[in-house]
């Protein structure tokens, strides 16, 4: 099984062209954080470490290993000879720099140190690894909070989730979560995931251990960040967005964190009323988009439109598993398709397969050597500072849409850089999409989300009735 520090020694070796044994050594280093005293600083220094831990060695006191970065947050003097890092916070922005920073007295909303964390975490890193292939930074990064669009009327609103539904319990469903519980939600918000957590999954998923590996991940998810939502019940389900929307109905709201460019057009199937979702692409950035039904801009199916690179990783995995390309487009593992794959690789047992998703069998087998992909690449996962910056970001913009000041749909963002908002875009709708180009699923969403949208769940007959996945 292909454990977190793995998937991180397969990323940087991808990244700048060393085996996984060399990235690991590079990835095995320490860095010191030292700390100002003071609340911000302690606060902030807190989210900062909570990233860099799923990745390097973090230590609060120096020791006898040499460290090879110290990062210092706030006022406070170095402590050792070793290269350093400042970083300081305050309400307006955040610097990170190779020289001491200063800041002012006022404190920084609390979301807002959640997203600096990621470029002070990834500036660290790019430190400490050393390496060419990783993205530069340029120091100073200077992040400043102006940028995100947020006035002070947002940040302070009442969240009401009721009527959302969080579809992806990975990495950045789990920042979203890390996130929101930093502003004044409530509610009752469900948890949609078919999968278990996977032996790597701990390094990103900022609410999942080792203790959670082959659990749920809605229910691990909802479990576990429970104790930071006193007026948010989380309300995990174990199975596709499309069963639940069978069940339940149309959703008003899909927060839409899962990895698949396919699964998220089946997510689009299905009209939610408003789509907010974030992804990432591998270490290097980082985008957002939402949009409101009716809409005449991109729909999620026109973001996430059909590429060629994903038949070719469906039929990878069908020819590598042995089993049928259709099966693979089931995403989950079925008692059939167990068989069939056992038959092939005799060393797999049925019983602990069934019900995982085929690309994460493929990602273990190929970690194994069991498989090569044909492709001659593997499906990496980003380090945790990148999904947490795109988890924050989907809070951003879910405050920024219940404010009625998102009028652009699509934002690009560097992770190991500084969020600038004149980067948001409003996207066009693609004349071909699978979704929005059909009149008949255009009919459907003025029919549930026209002048006058019912903002109550639609009926679990009305679901079925609208359901474009055929």
């Amino acid at each position: 099984m292909i454990g977190p520090l793995q998937e991180n020694a397969r990323m940087l070796a991808s990244l700048i062209g060393v085996d996984e044994d060399e990235a690991a050594e590079r990835l095995d280093c320490t860095v010191l954080m030292t700390v100002a005293t003071d609340a911000v600083s302690q606060t902030w220094a807190a989210e900062i470490q909570a990233l860099l831990e799923r990745t390097v060695n973090v230590v609060l006191k120096p020791n006898s290993d040499a460290c090879a970065v110290e990062l210092i947050v706030g006022q406070t003097a170095p402590r050792t000879s070793a290269t350093r890092v400042y970083a300081a916070i305050d309400a307006e922005r955040a610097v990170i720099d190779l020289a001491p920073t200063r800041r002012d007295e006022n404190a920084p909303h609390p979301l807002f140190g959640a997203i600096a964390a990621s470029p002070a975490a990834a500036a660290v890193l790019f430190k400490a690894i050393d390496a060419q292939g990783l993205p530069v930074v340029r120091f100073p990064v200077t992040i400043r909070f102006d940028q995100l669009g947020l006035s002070t009327e947002a940040l302070r609103a009442r969240i009401d989730v009721d009527g959302a539904v969080l579809v992806g319990a990975g990495a950045v469903g789990n920042a979203f979560l890390r996130a929101l519980r930093l502003v004044d939600a409530h509610g009752k918000l469900p948890i949609v995931d078919p999968k278990i957590v996977g032996g790597g999954n701990p390094n990103r998923c900022l609410y999942l251990t080792a203790d959670d590996v082959k659990a749920n991940k809605a229910e691990a998810l909802a479990r576990n960040a429970q104790p930071d939502f006193p007026n948010v019940e989380l309300l995990p389900f174990v199975g596709e967005f499309g069963k639940y929307v069978e069940l339940n109905g149309v959703q008003r709201t899909a927060i839409v964190t899962v990895d698949s460019r396919r699964v998220r057009r089946s997510i689009q199937s299905e009209v939610p009323g408003r789509v907010l979702d974030a992804s990432t692409t591998d270490i290097r950035s980082v985008v957002v988009h939402s949009h409101q039904q009716p809409t005449v801009d991109a729909c999620l199916a026109c973001i996430y439109r059909h590429v060629p690179d994903e038949n070719a990783r469906e039929r990878a995995i069908a020819d590598g598993l042995g089993i049928e390309l259709d099966m693979v487009k089931e995403s989950l593992i079925s008692a059939a398709a167990a068989a069939k794959i056992c038959a092939v690789h005799p060393k797999i047992l049925a019983s602990k397969i069934e019900g995982m998703a085929y690309d994460s069998l493929f990602k273990q087998l190929c970690a194994e050597k069991a498989l090569k992909t044909p492709e001659g690449r593997q499906v990496l996962a980003p380090f945790a500072f990148v999904s947490s910056l795109a988890g924050a970001l989907l809070v951003v913009e879910m405050l920024r849409s219940d404010a009625g000041a998102a009028q652009t749909n699509y934002w690009q963002v560097d992770p190991w850089g500084e969020p600038r908002g004149r980067l948001r875009v409003r996207r066009p709708r693609v004349p071909d999409c699978e979704f929005c180009s059909k009149p008949y699923a255009l009919s459907i969403v003025n029919e549930l989300w026209g002048k006058k949208p019912s903002m109550e769940k639609m009926s679990p007959v009305s679901a079925h009735e609208t359901d474009l996945a055929s």
